[in-house]
């Protein structure tokens, strides 16, 4: 309401994926579209990432390790992603979660409440804000990401967990999904409880297919 006269008179409005270009023109907006995505660096490789990741956070050196990368807001829906995880059975698939990024104390405290709750505690870890070395330790030393977002115009997170070699569970909010889907990168399921349970289940049940998927990434 405020801006479209500026929009539909800009040269070209910049967007960074086929989803997120749809939904500007939702908005009728009729100024030129360039479609263009975001890039990411390719950071050099640790072969000592895996070991040295585990080491850090005492997590067992057979264990698998999902990585949550993001702020902590209701949007980004962490809760869900721990509730699907209290419905491992983890006497048949072993896990630990880092939970890497800040947000509002009061919903940091909702999170850890919520981990009493599902005896899942012992199971998870945040990490607080990371950035930098310690960002390419975890991104190197997990196993999977998981981002079940409610919306993202492309997910920069998401790309860096690919350009480390990371298979990746998203959600189809997260508007590199078609893209994740055509490389077979990765997983994109719908976003409640039982289809996030599901596809990491299937990860986690699968070192090969993890490592096929990271490859594609």
């Amino acid at each position: 309401m405020v801006e479209r006269r500026n929009l539909n008179h800009a040269a070209a409005i910049h967007c960074t994926t086929e989803a997120e270009a749809i939904d500007v023109r939702q908005y009728g907006i009729k100024a030129p579209i360039i479609k263009l995505p975001l890039g990411v660096e390719q950071v050099a490789v640790n072969p000592q990432a895996v070991g040295q990741l585990h080491s850090e956070y005492n997590i067992g050196e057979q264990t698998p390790i999902i990585l949550f990368l993001s702020r902590l807001r209701h949007n980004k829906c962490p809760d869900m992603l721990i509730k699907a995880l209290s419905l491992i059975n983890t006497n048949r698939l072993d896990f630990h979660l880092l939970i890497a990024g800040s947000g509002e104390p009061d919903y940091v405290n909702y999170l850890k409440q919520l981990l009493i709750s599902l005896n899942l505690s012992n199971r998870v870890t945040f990490t607080g804000f990371v950035q930098n070395e310690q960002k390419n330790l975890l991104l190197q030393g997990a196993d999977l990401f998981v981002l079940p977002s409610v919306s993202e115009n492309f997910s920069i997170a998401t790309a860096e967990a690919m350009a480390a070699g990371l298979p990746v569970i998203v959600t189809p909010g997260v508007q590199i999904a078609s893209e994740i889907i055509a490389a077979n990168a990765g997983l994109v399921v719908e976003r409640n409880t039982d289809a996030l349970f599901g596809g990491i289940s299937k990860l986690l049940s699968s070192p090969k297919l993890r490592e096929e998927l990271g490859n594609n990434g």
